[in-house]
């Protein structure tokens, strides 16, 4: 029992540092879990923005290709020019990104029917708008591919699903029915009388094209506006959803009864209604992209401010563990190590037969 006495304190000093070894693994592996949560998040983020950058430039392309429509159908000049312009930012952003969103494929097909239109026939107002139609078919699926694998449309925020599926998805969808439905009135308007009841048929399903996503865009927004931290989304949105919608009711209003009876109204009247809606749809848009692109920034920033403080918080909790134990080891050190230097025992030495019992004898002792 006594043998055993002396190799206590070297067992206590050796299983504290096993103890603060066992201790930091669960704090190191929390750490890294918080960490590469937080560089998910981040990557997350990244990739939503770059989102935003292409759909961007694949507004100017939906403004410049109704246009375009527009003018064909109604047998005016198209304005290749503004066309050229749009797709070339648009195949520039698609150089940088495309690869990421995987979009390359989908946008050089796009392109490929856009430089295709050229050929259309002038004056043929039907052949114009089935081509036209086609490539902007195209282009609302290439919005989706871009939502979809920038992961836009899997955003855990309410605020921001609301912005990109208003922005991704029922504001082109709006602009292109709106440019569907004024080309259809020119179309029916140069029909024959007997086949008018048709076009009648075709103009009513065409208005609800334009109404329906353009609601469901209101209702978005507002959700969005309802949702949200942010003190100038509300303000910076809602002024321009209401020009939109007002330009959307003007450009419905401006068909008539349609009821197959009535004449149908002029054709300048109905692209001057376009004309609105289409601006309107434009500053919209800029502005959701941009209310969006700030808000994701926002969450990029409060997650690099996390990473900070998970930082912090783990050298603190390292150095909480650390320093006691280098503490406690160092004043056991000093426990066996006194200033006079280390102890040595010395031998005893050997009486000989010189020595005396004298020489033993206490100092002072009287002989």
């Amino acid at each position: 029992m006594t043998a055993a006495t002396p190799n206590a304190p070297t067992s206590v000093s050796l299983l504290r540092p096993l103890l603060v070894f066992a201790l930091l693994i669960p704090i190191g592996v929390l750490f890294g879990q918080a960490w590469q949560g937080q560089s998910d998040r981040l990557s997350f983020a990244a990739k939503e923005r770059h989102g935003i950058e292409y759909l961007t430039t694949l507004g100017q392309v939906t403004t410049a290709l109704t246009d375009a429509q527009s003018a064909a159908v109604a047998g005016r000049a198209v304005d290749r020019a503004a066309v050229t312009r749009a797709v070339d930012a648009a195949t520039a952003v698609d150089e940088r990104l495309g690869d990421e969103l995987r979009t390359s494929e989908r946008w050089s097909g796009l392109r490929v029917k856009i430089e295709a239109l050229s050929s259309v026939p002038a004056g043929d107002k039907t052949r114009a708008y089935e081509a036209y139609g086609e490539v902007t078919d195209l282009l609302l699926a290439l919005y989706g591919k871009v939502r979809e694998n920038s992961q836009l449309i899997r955003d855990p925020e309410a605020d921001t699903y609301f912005l990109q599926d208003g922005a991704a998805e029922e504001l082109p969808e709006s602009v292109v029915a709106a440019g569907k439905f004024a080309d259809l009135m020119v179309i029916a308007a140069a029909r024959p009388a007997a086949e008018r009841a048709s076009a009648i048929a075709d103009l009513t399903v065409a208005r609800g094209s334009v109404l329906d996503p353009a609601a469901d865009l209101a209702d978005g927004l507002q959700s969005a506006v309802d949702s949200t931290e942010s003190r100038t989304l509300g303000g910076n949105l809602l002024s321009r959803l209401d020009r939109f919608r007002r330009s959307m009711d003007a450009l419905a209003a401006s068909a008539g009864t349609l009821d197959g009876r009535s004449p149908l109204p002029p054709a300048d009247r109905l692209n001057t209604a376009r004309v609105e809606v289409q601006s309107a749809a434009s500053e919209l848009s800029n502005s959701i992209l941009a209310e969006l692109d700030v808000l994701i920034a926002d969450r990029q920033s409060g997650i690099r401010t996390e990473r900070i403080l998970s930082l912090v918080a783990f050298a603190v909790a390292v150095l909480g563990c650390a320093v006691p134990t280098v503490l406690a080891l160092r004043k056991r050190r000093r426990r066996r190590r006194p200033f006079g230097g280390p102890h040595r025992t010395l031998p005893p030495r050997a009486a000989g037969p010189e020595q005396s019992e004298s020489q033993w004898e206490p100092v002072g002792a009287s002989r």
